[in-house]
């Protein structure tokens, strides 16, 4: 199991009120599964 990275736990920490939380956790791996907090949301392109 991986750790949240760092960029990804601050905006976590912005984003929800309570840290740490379930809901702030899970969006924090999917942060740092995506690439970082500029990247949450954007999907990628299938060929």
């Amino acid at each position: 199991m991986g750790k949240i990275s760092g960029p990804c736990k601050a905006a976590a920490k912005k984003k929800f009120e309570v840290w740490p939380s379930a809901y702030a956790s899970g969006w924090g791996v999917r942060c740092t599964k995506a690439g970082g907090p500029g990247k949450m949301g954007k999907s990628k392109k299938k060929k």
